[in-house]
């Protein structure tokens, strides 16, 4: 009975992690518990950005101006509130 009360009080306190606490850094793609790597949904996620790039001038130009957008958006809603702004 003690190991699960301190089981679930480690969980807990992962829970309730806080964005001061340090950021864990993105690992690269670990095996399973198989011991093989996920290399279909790898593929696929590939496959994915390779269909939504462009080399249309356009299209990067309005892609940019879109991310600009976003950026200002949350800018003024940051600078409303009185918070730190995430794009300065």
């Amino acid at each position: 009975m003690r190991d699960w009360y301190n089981q679930m009080r480690a969980k807990d306190k992962v829970k309730h992690r806080t964005t001061s606490e340090s950021t864990p850094v993105q690992l690269p793609a670990q095996p399973s518990t198989n011991g093989a790597i996920d290399t279909a949904t790898l593929e696929l996620l590939a496959a994915w950005k390779a269909e939504d790039a462009t080399t249309d001038p356009e299209k990067i130009r309005e892609a940019d101006e879109e991310i600009a957008e976003f950026k200002k958006a949350l800018n003024a809603t940051r600078a409303a509130t009185g918070a730190r702004l995430l794009f300065p």
